[in-house]
């Protein structure tokens, strides 16, 4: 681990975290209106999918700084995934 004098080191992970605690927020005003609204066009569910791959990546790049490589990798992958299931119920949705 490399620490600056700055603090520059805490505070990019403060700011990872302060970034997945607003996207947490925002998945669940996403998954609130996807629930009760039930709109028709389901575009909100490839946003769902982006907004958790954009959590599970910066929470991923948090694991690498703090070298726990493992959970990084596993983070990686799950990320990879959730991309390749909002691309895939985009390809649907836009059929």
């Amino acid at each position: 681990m490399y620490y600056t004098t700055s603090g520059a080191y805490r505070k990019t992970k403060m700011l990872i975290d302060y970034a997945n605690i607003a996207l947490t927020f925002v998945i669940g005003i996403v998954f609130i209106i996807i629930l009760f609204l039930r709109s028709g066009s389901g575009v909100l569910f490839s946003v769902e999918f982006l907004l958790g791959a954009m959590v599970n990546g910066l929470t991923a790049v948090k694991n690498y700084m703090s070298d726990r490589t493992v959970s990084g990798v596993i983070l990686t992958v799950v990320t990879m995934v959730l991309i390749l299931m909002a691309v895939i119920s985009w390809r649907v949705i836009m059929r």
